[in-house]
């Protein structure tokens, strides 16, 4: 029986430019890691992907929930929209400091072999990138996505104008290439924060104090944990590959592991539109379960389909994006594959959770994962190598989705009994 989607047609019309950005992101992602891949050994690869891996780790400890928040307390108070940016923004700028102090130490102490200027380039382009986050949530939370769209296309196209002929003209080092990102993400940030004073948010310093910050923290934690544990299941299984293994196998991981991260552009996109959507429906049992069963259903289909995709095609999708040397990508890009389906239904559930206001339930279930993960990994990698990764992140997002599952219906339900009782 054909599958009719003509009432899904509102999600995706209203989702377009939220589509694009991550469609841009995706490619633009996709083009500069295969282009490293291609024309860098794979040991260069493997650390430069382990210095991106690390910062993006060391970013979440520091994110502190802020962008969910952010997003969330902007789409119910918009009225106060300057007050909470600045508050934020300004907090987020001044924890670089422990960043990257932070960062220093861990890349000086356990991947001493790495060149600590790769890690400068590296360290402060992924922080910069945190902040261009904080103000993509902001425009989210006044359903600005076209602006960010518009913020993010400028830089990306200048970095690639630079890039491509950097490595097959001029052949820059990874150094001097990395350097030209990190320049794209700062120009990336000028204009998204131009774009949100034109919408009258603005940084002010009369709006930081202390007390402000610690109201915003009480909240935010639960989300900051939540993001700090989901992070670290999600890329512990790399940072313990190439400490264990070498930086050669953690190349292998990494190609197989983007592209199956890649998939989630093709339902992702609903998902930040998604969480103003449940923020704004004030845990109305009856909305909110038809918002779940309208994007449970469409994301079903679309992870289904790019589950058949990776797994029939690996080995051409490898072989000729990243030539024969990433051979050893084909069969763990094969087992990743089966687990998209568990990734895009708990990243619905999750935005649900976070969006009704249940951040501790998602902070303890990434908890249990993290600790799964972390452990049977630690355990398993010195033996079975970057199969027993591949096993694991399967089996973890299947975890995670069952746990949330369970809890979001039970709140539900809940939340239906307690509306017929008031009726």
């Amino acid at each position: 029986m054909a599958i009719n989607l003509s009432k899904y047609k509102g999600l995706l019309a209203g989702s377009k430019y939220i589509f694009l950005l991550n469609l841009s992101d995706k490619i633009f992602s996709f083009i500069i890691m295969m282009l490293l891949a291609r024309n860098f050994t794979a040991v260069i690869y493997g650390q430069v992907v382990t210095l991106i891996t690390l910062s993006i780790v060391l970013v979440s400890i520091f994110d502190l929930g802020l962008p969910i928040f952010i997003q969330r307390e902007i789409a119910v108070n918009r009225q106060i929209a300057s007050e909470i940016y600045s508050r934020v923004f300004i907090l987020g700028s001044l924890l670089i400091v422990i960043y990257f102090a932070l960062g220093s130490a861990a890349v000086l102490v356990v991947y001493s072999d790495i060149p600590y200027t790769l890690f400068i380039i590296i360290s402060l382009m992924m922080y910069v990138s945190f902040l261009v986050t904080v103000n993509n949530k902001t425009l989210s939370g006044i359903n600005e996505y076209k602006k960010q769209f518009q913020s993010f296309v400028l830089p990306r196209v200048l970095i690639l104008a630079v890039f491509i002929p950097g490595i097959y003209l001029y052949s820059m080092s990874v150094n001097i290439l990395l350097g030209v990102m990190f320049a794209g993400t700062g120009l990336n940030l000028l204009i998204s924060a131009l774009l949100l004073r034109k919408n009258d948010i603005r940084i002010s310093v009369k709006y930081f104090s202390f007390s402000g910050i610690k109201k915003i923290l009480a909240i935010s934690l639960p989300l900051g944990i939540a993001v700090i544990f989901n992070l670290l299941y999600d890329k512990i299984d790399i940072l313990l590959i190439s400490k264990l293994r070498g930086f050669d196998e953690a190349a292998f991981y990494s190609i197989a592991y983007g592209l199956f991260k890649s998939s989630s552009i093709a339902f992702s996109f609903l998902l930040v539109s998604g969480f103003t959507r449940v923020a704004e429906l004030h845990r109305e049992p009856a909305s909110i379960g038809e918002f779940l069963k309208e994007h449970a259903t469409l994301i079903s289909i679309i992870c289904i389909i790019c589950s058949v995709i990776l797994f029939v095609f690996a080995e051409f999708i490898i072989t000729v994006i990243y030539t024969g040397k990433f051979e050893n990508s084909v069969n763990i890009l094969r087992i990743l594959s089966i687990g998209i389906i568990a990734m895009g239904l708990n990243n619905l559930t999750g935005i649900i959770l976070n969006g009704m206001g249940y951040f501790k339930i998602v902070m303890f279930i990434t908890l249990y994962a993290l600790i799964m993960n972390a452990v049977l990994n630690f355990v398993l990698i010195p033996k079975y190598g970057i199969t027993a990764s591949a096993v694991l992140t399967v089996v973890t997002e299947f975890f995670i989705f069952a746990l949330e599952w369970y809890y979001l219906k039970k709140i539900l339900v809940n939340l239906q009994s307690k509306t017929t009782e008031t009726a």
